[in-house]
């Protein structure tokens, strides 16, 4: 059974949504405070430490809720089993043991933590987390430019960039699905806004990519707004390749580094960078195809790719996944994932918009993928936390609105007491004509 609504319509959060609510506010947190002493300290230790916290912190709580309904069983079971397999057989053959173990525990110890409280929440805190989306986004981008101001190391204001693009692609994602229209116009502008200063053309690209489940979502709601969305994108993707505003965002990039300035334009950068990426997927497929049991979770083959190419992943999360997990691995993960797709897609009992929120989402994290090293299982940034959440909320846990939809179950009509049958009056006696 729901919370009452409030006043104003919206639903009021329970206890455990409560937290939830605000502990994804304190990831933000966490975050923005990473974000700021990674460039001033050390990168890769201040994510590490960020998501030991955040997984402590979600397992005290787990501790202290009772075990969720049915305790997990299910294709929660299977899943985690067929996980924990991977995550065995993944340490075995890694090439940093430790390393890979460590990173596997953790993982699994916030999807299980998760599992354990989003399995005793009613539901409730999903679109309050939606509408706050936008904003979470908002803050962690304004900490990365911010921080770019004060750094002078060119690879760190590279990633920097690179990160500034990638939030703007997850506030226009969730920015689409704000309460008010108003909301979701200015979050749009917002989301595109940043897009183009961060001259990140990964982050140019994955907008169509995005916006696939979004047209679907709504021509099944209404057609008429998916017909015009889709050709909204189309007129206004044409207008810009066409326009000058093009060149100055391929011209961001040049400001990056005093290296590159006055010496090429940013078309020969952008060919630059599209090459530079098909030779590293290419040697990532090599790569994987000479070690099929995998490398190991983490960067276990940097030191490789570093020598060859100065660069620390094969920037693609797919081809890095099938490259850390081996073939067998990456099979195993890419069905569950499929499987944890269709399953959510296939559900009567979650709502389109949710639907079409969470696949919006996926989508933007994929394409995103495809020219960085974003992967499922790197808990170094905020939005794989909101990802795993959602995950096991529409998937791994019961949905709630099935009980909803029964009738209640009033109680039996009291037993009426057996009164005894009145005394008949006598029937009249019929009139005798004398």
């Amino acid at each position: 059974m729901n919370p009452p609504p409030r006043a104003n319509g919206s639903p009021r959060l329970g206890k455990i949504d409560r937290w939830l609510v605000n502990y994804l506010t304190f990831c933000t947190a966490m975050f923005v405070v990473s974000y700021i002493l990674a460039y001033i300290w050390n990168y890769d230790n201040m994510f590490r430490i960020t998501s030991m916290v955040l997984a402590a912190t979600v397992l005290l709580k787990a501790l202290m809720v009772p075990s969720p309904r049915n305790g997990m069983s299910g294709r929660a079971s299977v899943m985690m089993a067929l996980f924990c397999a991977v995550a065995l057989f993944n340490s075995l053959v890694s090439l940093i043991p430790v390393e890979t173990s460590l990173r596997w525990i953790l993982w699994l110890g916030i999807v299980f933590c998760f599992y354990r409280v989003a399995g005793n929440a009613d539901g409730s805190w999903t679109r309050a987390v939606i509408n706050r989306l936008p904003f979470f986004f908002a803050v962690l981008y304004a900490t990365i430019i911010v921080v770019i101001k004060f750094v002078t190391n060119d690879d760190v204001i590279r990633l920097a960039y690179h990160l500034s693009g990638l939030y703007g692609n997850l506030i226009l994602a969730s920015g689409l699905f704000a309460t008010q229209f108003w909301q979701r116009i200015t979050w749009s502008a917002f989301g595109l806004i940043a897009i183009f200063f961060s001259g990140a053309g990964g982050a140019l690209f994955t907008i169509p990519i995005m916006f696939v489940p979004y047209i679907l979502y709504s021509a099944s709601s209404v057609p008429v707004k998916g017909i015009a969305v889709a050709m909204l994108i189309t007129v206004g993707g044409s207008i810009f390749f066409e326009s000058q505003l093009f060149g100055r965002f391929l011209d961001i990039k040049l400001n990056i580094s005093a290296a590159d300035s006055g010496t090429s334009s940013g078309m020969e950068r952008l060919e630059r960078s599209k090459d530079m990426r098909l030779a590293l997927a290419q040697y990532g497929l090599a790569l994987a195809w000479s070690t099929p049991l995998g490398t190991g979770l983490g960067h276990t083959y940097k030191d490789e790719v570093s020598r060859l190419y100065l660069v620390p992943h094969v920037h693609n999360g797919t081809i890095s996944t099938l490259i850390e997990l081996g073939f067998p691995g990456f099979f195993v993960v890419a069905s569950l994932m499929i499987w944890m797709l269709w399953t959510i897609l296939r559900d009567n009992a979650i709502e389109t918009q949710l639907k079409g929120f969470y696949f919006t989402y996926c989508f933007t994290i994929f394409g995103r993928s495809l020219s960085e090293n974003y992967a499922p299982f790197d808990l170094g940034n905020f939005f794989i936390f909101v990802f795993l959440l959602f995950s096991i909320r529409f998937f791994l846990t019961k949905q709630h609105q099935v009980e909803q939809n029964r009738r209640p179950a009033y109680p039996p009509p009291p037993r009426m007491m057996m009164r005894p049958f009145a005394a008949r009056p006598p029937m009249p006696r019929p009139l005798q004509v004398r």
